[in-house]
C-alpha cells in the first residue's frame, strides 16, 4: 500500500505536471490509431485460419477456383398481402384460380422478371480503373462450359432467356413441367437452359406447390407447379487475390446489380396493385460488407449517445447538479476522457505493435466494458476522497467564507499538504482493490485470447490492454484531477469555467451566525452526512440492516441456488448459431432478403464432395470405396438433394456403352469420342481374364480428359446423355509433358436442401462431415460449400466458451489469492460469485428466449459477452471483498457481520451508483439501436449482466461474507446462523 500512497501524494503535489504527462503519453500512444484497420470480412472475423474448414476451403480454392460471387433476385408475394389482393380481384378468392395472386408462374410476373434480368445482364459499367474500361456481365460471369454463355439460373431459362419464346408460349405452366407446347422450344431438350444445362425447379422457384388448376395432359408427366417466389441467380467468378478484378466486379455489382435492383424494388412497391403485391428483394456478394459498414455508422451514433447519457449521469452523481461550484462536470469529463484514451491507447498499441485488425465487436463491446470499470473506479476514488477530506476537515469553499470573519482557517500551504495526505490515503485505502480487479480482469481476458476465433481473440487482447491502461491513468491522472477539483472548489471557481470566481458578501450579523454554525460539531457532521449522499445513507441505514437479517440471508442463499439451478437447466437449451437477419440493420435491404430467402427458398447453395488429393482411380478397390461413399452420402437426404453429379459414374457409363457406341460411330450416327474397347483392369469382375487383353492403366487419364471434351450440343450428349463437358471444371489433371498421368483432385456436385434455421445449417455441416470423416482413413475426401467455413465453430464453440470461462475464473482466483494476502477463503467466495454470475447470465438468456420470438444464441458474440461478464463480475465483487479484508486488517470489527457492514458502508454506494446505475443509463439507449444484433446481443445480455452483477455484488456476496468470510468469528457466524432458530428471533441483528 505504501507505493499507492506515494503515487497519490505525488499526483496531488504536482497535479498539473501529472495531468500533462499523462495527456502527452496518451496522445503519443494513440498515434498507433493511424494504422488501425477495421476488418469487415465475415470470414476473417469468425473463422480461425488454422481451422479444418479453413484448410478445406484453401484446398478447394487451390484445386479449382474460389467459390462464386453470388448475386440473387427474389420476386415474391407476402401471403397476407396476397390474400387481400386476391379477394379484391374479379371473382374474389373463389373465382378463376389462374388469376390467383399467390402464384407467380404467370406471364405478367415472368415478363417483369425477364425485363429486369435482361437489363442487369446488358448493363455496361464505365470504370475508372484501369484505362476507363467498359465492363459488363460477360467480363465477370461464370461459364461452366467453355465457349458458352453465362450461368444465370432463372425461371426465364425455361424459355432459353428469350422473351419472344416466353410471350408466345401458349401454356407456360406446361413448359415448367418440362412438356412444352411452344413450337420453337420443341427443338430443344425440355427444361434445359440456353447452355444445355438442366433448369432445376427448386433453385429457380420458391414456395413451390402442385397446381391443381393446370393439370398436365400427360398422366405420366410431371405435375405443373405453383410458386410464391421467382429466383434469379447470377454466378460471377471470384478471385480474392486479384485486387484489380475485385475492385472492378464490386463496381459492377454496385452499379449494374444493386442500383438497378433498388430502382425496380421501389417501382414494384409503388405499383402494388398492378402486380398484385409482387415485391423484389435482392442480395449481392458485396452486400454483407456493405451492411457491416452501414451498421458501423449507425452503431457509432448509438454508442456516442450512450456515452453522453452516462457522462451526464456521472457528472450529476459526483457533485451537485444545481451548484456551479460543487458540480463536477469537469471531473466527470476527465474520467470519460480517461476511458476513451484507454481504448484509444489499447487500439493504437495493438494495431501498431501487434499489427492487429480490429473488429466491430471490439469497437462495440470494449468501450462499454472499460466505461463500466472506469466509472466504478471513479466513484470509489471520489467517495473515498470526499470521506477522508471531510474527516480531515479540508477547507472547502464554505469554510473558507469564515476567513472573512476572523476565524482560524488553515493556510493555503497547510491545506495543500493535507490534500496530499488525503489523496495518498485514498489510493492507499482503495488502490489495492482497484489493482486486484484490474489484474484479475486483464489476465482473465488474456486467457480468453487463447481461443483462435479472430474476433474473440482481438476483443480479449484489446480489452486486456485497455483495462491496464485505464488502471494506470485512474491512479495518476484522475487522482491529480481530484486534487485540482478540490482546489477549484476551495477557491470558489466555477466548474467548467475556472476563470470565473464566485464572490461572497455577507453582513456582519450573518457572518457571525454563519461562522458559529460552521464551527459547530453539528455543522461538520451535517456536512459530512450530506457528502455521503442519499445512496450511501440508504445503504447504511436501510439496506444493510435488512440484508443482515436471518430470514433475508436464508432467502438470498436459496435464491442464489435456484438461480444456478435454472441456469444449468437452461444452458443446454440455448440454441447455437447467429440468425442472418440479426447481423444486418433492420432498415437495410438484406434484412428483407434473408427473411424471404429463409421462408420461401426450396434449395440451398450448391455443394461439392471433394477428393482433395491424388488417388489411384484405376484401382478397382478405390472405385468401389468411392461408390460406397456416394451411397452413404446420398443417405443423408435430410440435408442434400439428389442426384449427386459424379463424373466418375458418368465416365463409367460411357465405358459400359463402348461397344454400342462404337457401332453407332461406325454407322456415323454418333459423334462420341472413340475409346478403347478392351476393359481396364478395374473393370474386370472377380479378376477374370479377358480374351482380348486389357487396356493399360496409363490410357485411363487421357481417356478421362477426352471424356470431358464431349460437348453439350453433341449427339453424344443430347441423344445418349453422356455430357462430359459439364465435368470439365470438376477434374484437375496431373500433367507430364501436357499428357495427363493422374488426377490431383476432383469434385462431385450436389445441392444442399433448403436450410430454414441455424440448426439446419449447423447439422448439415456436422452430418455431412461425419460421413466423410468415417472415410478419412481410406479416402482424402471432404464436403464443401460456401457456408461451411462459418459453421465449423459451432462444433466446438461450447467447449471454447467453457474452457475460456473456467480458465478466466482460475486466473481470477489466483490473482485475488496472491494480491489479497493469500486469503483463500475470500478468493473462493469471490470466484463462486463470479461463476454464479456468469451462469446466471445463461439462465437469463434462457428465460428471455422463452418469452421472445427472437432468441439469443450461443455464438462468438455471446461468448465475448460472457467473458465480459467475468470481467464485470470481478468489478462488482472484488471491492466488497477488499473492504472486508481492510476491516479485518485494521480490526474495525470482531465478527464477519461487522466486517461485512464496513464493506457495505464503504463501497456499497459506489457499486450502486458507479457501475449499476451508470450501466443502466448507457444500456437503455441500446434498446433503440437500429441493429437487431445490438438489441438482442448487447441490450439483452448487458441488462442481464448488470442485474446479475448487482445481485451477486450487493446481495449474495455480503451474505456469503457474513457467513463464511471469517474463520475465527466470535461465535462462528455460520454455526450461529444454523442455530438461529434455537437461539430465538429476539436476538439483535448485529449478532448475525
Amino acid at each position: 500500500m505504501a507505493w499507492f500512497y506515494l503515487i497519490g501524494k505525488y499526483a496531488s503535489r504536482y497535479p498539473f505536471r501529472t495531468s500533462f504527462a499523462a495527456m502527452v503519453v496518451s496522445a503519443v500512444l494513440c498515434l498507433g490509431l493511424v494504422q488501425m484497420r477495421v476488418q469487415n470480412d465475415p470470414q476473417k472475423l469468425w473463422v480461425p485460419s488454422t481451422s479444418v474448414a479453413a484448410h478445406e476451403q484453401s484446398r478447394f480454392n487451390d484445386l479449382f477456383h474460389p467459390f462464386f460471387r453470388v448475386q440473387q433476385l427474389i420476386f415474391y408475394v407476402d401471403s397476407d398481402e396476397a390474400s387481400k389482393l386476391e379477394n379484391a380481384l374479379p371473382g374474389g378468392a373463389d373465382g378463376n384460380c389462374s388469376t390467383t395472386a399467390k402464384d407467380l408462374i404467370e406471364l405478367k410476373y415472368l415478363r417483369k422478371m425477364a425485363e429486369i434480368q435482361d437489363e442487369i445482364s446488358q448493363f455496361v459499367v464505365q470504370t475508372k480503373h484501369p484505362h476507363h474500361r467498359e465492363v459488363g456481365l460477360e467480363e465477370f460471369c461464370y461459364r461452366p462450359i467453355k465457349e458458352k454463355g453465362c450461368l444465370v439460373t432463372s425461371p426465364f431459362q425455361y424459355w432459353r432467356s428469350n422473351l419472344t419464346l416466353l410471350e408466345t408460349d401458349p401454356n407456360i405452366k406446361l413448359t415448367t413441367a418440362c412438356q412444352t407446347t411452344q413450337p420453337d422450344l420443341k427443338e430443344y431438350s425440355p427444361c434445359m437452359d440456353q447452355n444445355g444445362i438442366p433448369v432445376m425447379r427448386g433453385v429457380v422457384f420458391g414456395g413451390l406447390a402442385n397446381d391443381s388448376c393446370h393439370l398436365n395432359p400427360d398422366p405420366c408427366g410431371e405435375v405443373t407447379p405453383r410458386a410464391k417466389a421467382l429466383m434469379v441467380t447470377f454466378l460471377l467468378k471470384n478471385d480474392p487475390s486479384n485486387a484489380t478484378y475485385t475492385e472492378l466486379v464490386e463496381e459492377w455489382e454496385r452499379q449494374a446489380f444493386i442500383d438497378i435492383a433498388s430502382r425496380h424494388q421501389a417501382e414494384l412497391h409503388n405499383a402494388t396493385a398492378k402486380f398484385n403485391g409482387m415485391k423484389l428483394t435482392f442480395m449481392a456478394e458485396r452486400s454483407i460488407s456493405d451492411s457491416l459498414k452501414v451498421q458501423t455508422s449507425q452503431n457509432a451514433f448509438i454508442v456516442i449517445i450512450s456515452y453522453a447519457v452516462m457522462f451526464l449521469y456521472v457528472s450529476m452523481a459526483l457533485g451537485k447538479f444545481n451548484d456551479p461550484i460543487h458540480s463536477r462536470f469537469g471531473l466527470g469529463l476527465t474520467g470519460i476522457l480517461i476511458v476513451l484514451l484507454s481504448l484509444g491507447i489499447s487500439l493504437g498499441v495493438c494495431c501498431s505493435l501487434f499489427q492487429m485488425e480490429v473488429t466491430m465487436i471490439t469497437l462495440e463491446v470494449v468501450p462499454f466494458l472499460i466505461l463500466a470499470i472506469g466509472v466504478d473506479n471513479m466513484f470509489i476514488l471520489t467517495n473515498e476522497f470526499d470521506r477522508l477530506k471531510e474527516l480531515r476537515g479540508h477547507t472547502s469553499s464554505n469554510t473558507a467564507t469564515t476567513s472573512y470573519f476572523s476565524m482560524r482557517v488553515r493556510s493555503r500551504h497547510e491545506d495543500d499538504v493535507m490534500l496530499e495526505r488525503v489523496t495518498g490515503e485514498t489510493l492507499s485505502n482503495v488502490g489495492p482493490s482497484i489493482a486486484v480487479a484490474a489484474v484479475s480482469e486483464c489476465l482473465a481476458f488474456l486467457v480468453g485470447a487463447l481461443t483462435k476465433i479472430p474476433a474473440l481473440e482481438t476483443f480479449c487482447i484489446v480489452a486486456a490492454v485497455a483495462v491496464m491502461v485505464d488502471f494506470v491513468l485512474q491512479i495518476t491522472w484522475f487522482a491529480a484531477a481530484l486534487t485540482l477539483d478540490a482546489k477549484r472548489v476551495r477557491a470558489r471557481r466555477y466548474d467548467l469555467f475556472p476563470w470565473l470566481r464566485q464572490s461572497v458578501c455577507l453582513s456582519p450579523d450573518k457572518s457571525a451566525m454563519l461562522g458559529e454554525k460552521l464551527s459547530s460539531p453539528v455543522a461538520i457532521a451535517s456536512s459530512a452526512a450530506h457528502g455521503q449522499g442519499k445512496i450511501k445513507a440508504f445503504v447504511e441505514k436501510t439496506y444493510m440492516p435488512f440484508i443482515m437479517r436471518r430470514p433475508v440471508k436464508l432467502m438470498v442463499l436459496l435464491s442464489g441456488m435456484f438461480l444456478v439451478w435454472v441456469s444449468c437447466l437452461g444452458f443446454t437449451r440455448i440454441p447455437l448459431g447467429l440468425e442472418q437477419e440479426l447481423a444486418v440493420p433492420t432498415d437495410f435491404y438484406l434484412h428483407e432478403y434473408f427473411q424471404a430467402q429463409t421462408r420461401l427458398g426450396e434449395a440451398g447453395p450448391p455443394a461439392y464432395l471433394v477428393i482433395g488429393e491424388e488417388i489411384k482411380y484405376t484401382d478397382g478397390e478405390v472405385q468401389m470405396q468411392l461408390n460406397q461413399l456416394l451411397d452413404q452420402f446420398s443417405s443423408v437426404h435430410q440435408y442434400i438433394q439428389l442426384p449427386i453429379y459424379s463424373w466418375l459414374n458418368t465416365f463409367n457409363q460411357w465405358r459400359q456403352l463402348r461397344y454400342f457406341l462404337q457401332e453407332k460411330i461406325d454407322e456415323e450416327l454418333c459423334d462420341c469420342p472413340i475409346q478403347p474397347l478392351d476393359p481396364f483392369a478395374y473393370e474386370l469382375r472377380n479378376g477374370s481374364n479377358p480374351s482380348s487383353g486389357t487396356t493399360p492403366d496409363s490410357e485411363f487419364y487421357p481417356l478421362v480428359q477426352n471424356f470431358t471434351r464431349i460437348s453439350i450440343e453433341s449427339k453424344c450428349c443430347q441423344q445418349f446423355g453422356l455430357c462430359g463437358a459439364q465435368f470439365e471444371d470438376d477434374i484437375v489433371f496431373k500433367l507430364s509433358n501436357e499428357t495427363p498421368v493422374g488426377i490431383e483432385g476432383s469434385r462431385m456436385r450436389f445441392q444442399i436442401n433448403a436450410l430454414k434455421n441455424q440448426s439446419m445449417f449447423i447439422n448439415s455441416y456436422y452430418y455431412l462431415h461425419k460421413v466423410t470423416n468415417s472415410w478419412k482413413h481410406k479416402l482424402p475426401v471432404f464436403p464443401y460449400t460456401l457456408f461451411f467455413v462459418y459453421y465449423e465453430q459451432y462444433t466446438y464453440i461450447q467447449g471454447v466458451a467453457l474452457q475460456s470461462i473456467l480458465l478466466a475464473l482460475a486466473v481470477v482466483f489466483f490473482s485475488i489469492y496472491w494480491l489479497m494476502h493469500r486469503n483463500a477463503r475470500l478468493s473462493i467466495l469471490v470466484t463462486i460469485c463470479v461463476l454464479s454470475m456468469t451462469l446466471s447470465q445463461l439462465g437469463f438468456i434462457f428465460i428471455w428466449n422463452r418469452f421472445s420470438s427472437i432468441s439469443t444464441s450461443i455464438n462468438a458474440v455471446s461468448v465475448v459477452n460472457l467473458l465480459a461478464c467475468v470481467g464485470l463480475g470481478v468489478e462488482f465483487c472484488v471491492h466488497m471483498a477488499h473492504q472486508f479484508t481492510f476491516s479485518q486488517d485494521h480490526r474495525l470489527g470482531t465478527t464477519a457481520n461487522d466486517h461485512t457492514k464496513h464493506a457495505l458502508t464503504s463501497v456499497g454506494a459506489s457499486i450502486i451508483s458507479g457501475i449499476t446505475l451508470t450501466k443502466f443509463c448507457g444500456i437503455g439507449v441500446l434498446a433503440f439501436a437500429p441493429s437487431m444484433l445490438f438489441r438482442v446481443y448487447f441490450f439483452r445480455m448487458y441488462i442481464g449482466i448488470v442485474l446479475a452483477g448487482f445481485f451477486h455484488g450487493m446481495v449474495l456476496l455480503p451474505v456469503l461474507l457474513s457467513l463464511f468470510g471469517q474463520k475465527d468469528a466470535y461465535p462462528d457466524d455460520f454455526s450461529s446462523f444454523l442455530l438461529s432458530e434455537e437461539l430465538g428471533d429476539d436476538m439483535e441483528v448485529d449478532e448475525y
